[in-house]
């Protein structure tokens, strides 16, 4: 007995509606982690503007924790909308595909219907052998055709589930590659540049104590000509290892910036407390020999450190670490410089 048009559809359309689900659910759970947003602490904020830490630029302050709100929120519709309408041509791809076989379908109908009017003409010319033949045929037919459309239902869905998983393979690799250094797994420099934008709002609005540190691999273009490139390669992991180990704290944010550079931001910690911290890295660092290819290389760091003045802009506050760092290098290296 065939199925109707209706039951056709149904059979189809059934695990395709099961397999927008669960990517539409896969998208919800992970949407936190495509578009993280730094915690906002906003009972803080709003204490201090209501206490008038700002005096006259409350207004200002708050204008600026808008925009910063805004900013956050067009970046996050831009990756939303992106990743939407891959989703969405991927949908009306598969659709395409079904109504294409819908079709395909059609055509094979209109064979049933000139084999059923060849039944007819036999019953009623009372032909019993060409009615039995013809059933036969019939029967052929239907098995046949409901042979080849499950083989088409069943290729369609599993070339819609392979896209799928692609689909979502492809977003895990954006959501990382936005986020991570693909050689040494500390955030990139794009992260960096959100994640100083955030604190030197957050810093500016409750007067938290924040630090930046712009440390720097001494002599790095030695090392390579030296080794080789997969040597200086090992000397970056290392040291990037060796900064996440020396600032674990969930607050801590240590980034490569560019090259053997790199970036730590140190949220709620004060000029003498990182002073301290960067001196026992950079006495770590002293200490380190890294081993490749049955050689040990031995290599030192400088650093610049700048607390955030209330009120500076970012570009400055990030300009001054580097001054320091620059200055660590003019000073014979392998130290630390605190910004003025």
């Amino acid at each position: 007995m065939t199925k109707s048009k209706d039951q056709n559809e149904v059979t189809l359309l059934s695990p395709f509606e099961a397999v927008f689900r669960d990517v539409l659910d896969y998208y919800s759970q992970t949407r936190s982690q495509v578009f993280k947003l730094e915690k906002w602490e906003y009972q803080a904020v709003f204490d201090n503007v209501i206490k008038s830490r700002f005096a006259g630029d409350a207004k200002k302050a708050l204008d600026r924790l808008r925009q910063s709100f805004h900013d956050a929120r067009l970046q996050e519709n831009s990756e939303g909308k992106r990743y939407l309408g891959e989703l969405r041509g991927l949908m009306w791809q598969g659709m395409d595909q079904i109504f294409s076989l819908l079709d395909a379908h059609k055509k094979d109908d209109g064979v049933l219907l000139k084999v059923r009017a060849t039944l007819q003409k036999a019953l009623v010319a009372q032909d019993l052998p060409a009615a039995r033949q013809t059933v036969k045929d019939v029967l052929a037919a239907l098995a046949e055709l409901e042979k080849t459309r499950q083989e088409d239902y069943s290729a369609l869905q599993n070339s819609f589930k392979k896209q799928m998983e692609t689909l979502q393979s492809e977003l895990q690799t954006v959501q990382s590659q936005l986020q991570l250094d693909g050689l040494t797994q500390v955030y990139n420099r794009a992260t960096f540049d959100q994640q100083i934008r955030k604190t030197t709002q957050f810093s500016f609005l409750t007067g938290q104590k924040s630090c930046l540190i712009m440390l720097d691999i001494d002599h790095f273009k030695k090392i390579n000509d030296s080794y080789g490139h997969p040597a200086g390669d090992a000397v970056i992991s290392n040291f990037a290892r060796a900064l996440t180990q020396s600032f674990p704290r969930k607050t801590d944010f240590v980034a490569r910036y560019g090259g053997e550079e790199f970036a730590v931001i140190l949220q709620g910690t004060d000029l003498h407390e990182t002073n301290e911290l960067v001196a026992k890295l950079l006495g770590r660092i002293r200490g380190m020999k890294i081993s490749h290819n049955d050689q040990d290389i031995a290599f030192t760091v400088s650093a610049g450190v700048a607390l955030y003045q209330s009120g500076e802009p970012m570009e400055q506050w990030l300009k001054r670490a580097d001054k320091a760092l620059y200055d660590a290098k003019q000073q014979g290296r392998d130290r630390l410089i605190l910004a003025a």
